[in-house]
């Protein structure tokens, strides 16, 4: 799972050499607030949430003047009170800027689960998602984003009499960042 992580973020990097639009690379963190969603057959539930971190880096790739691609990786605790997991996640961001220094975003996101409260047996070591964000940016390559994170994949390993059972992540997340 490591070896395919590695390879998809080089073909990333490579491919992305080749548009020349203007890379620039930066770093983000900020505050997770998150949950998990439990579905049991049609009934759900989420318990309390959990409020934590997020933090990793990013390529910001210029298409056009108003469409960036935007892939980064970042280690984020997610999950619910008493409950936490903790992820690497690549989320692949189409950023699309309405007026100069804002832009909106979305994409999908892959995460491979790196730790889990109690341990991590009985979850799935991957978990795939969309996202739907926005973004201000300031003066010097600082920026101010906000992003909703929708698990859209089980992580639940399905066991012999709980095959009805549904885990799936959600979360906002607010956070800064810096471009250089």
């Amino acid at each position: 799972m490591k070896k395919n992580m590695i390879i998809m973020l080089i073909l990333v990097a490579f491919g992305m050499n080749a548009f020349g639009q203007g890379i620039t690379f930066g770093v983000k963190a900020g505050a997770n607030f998150s949950n998990l969603k439990i579905s049991f057959d049609s009934e759900g539930a989420s318990p309390d949430g959990a409020t934590s971190i997020y933090l990793g880096g990013l390529i910001d790739v210029g298409l056009s003047e108003k469409m960036h691609f935007q892939p980064e990786l970042l280690y984020s605790m997610e999950g619910a009170k008493d409950a936490d997991v903790s992820y690497v996640n690549v989320p692949l961001m189409l950023k699309y800027y309405l007026v100069e220094g804002f832009n909106i975003q979305a994409g999908p996101q892959v995460g491979i689960l790196v730790d889990a409260e109690g341990g991590t047996d009985g979850l799935k070591g991957t978990n795939f998602g969309l996202n739907f964000g926005a973004a201000f940016e300031v003066v010097g390559g600082f920026f101010a984003d906000a992003r909703y994170n929708l698990g859209l994949s089980n992580i639940a390993e399905e066991e012999p009499g709980f095959e009805d059972i549904s885990l799936k992540t959600k979360g906002f997340q607010i956070g800064v960042g810096y471009r250089f």
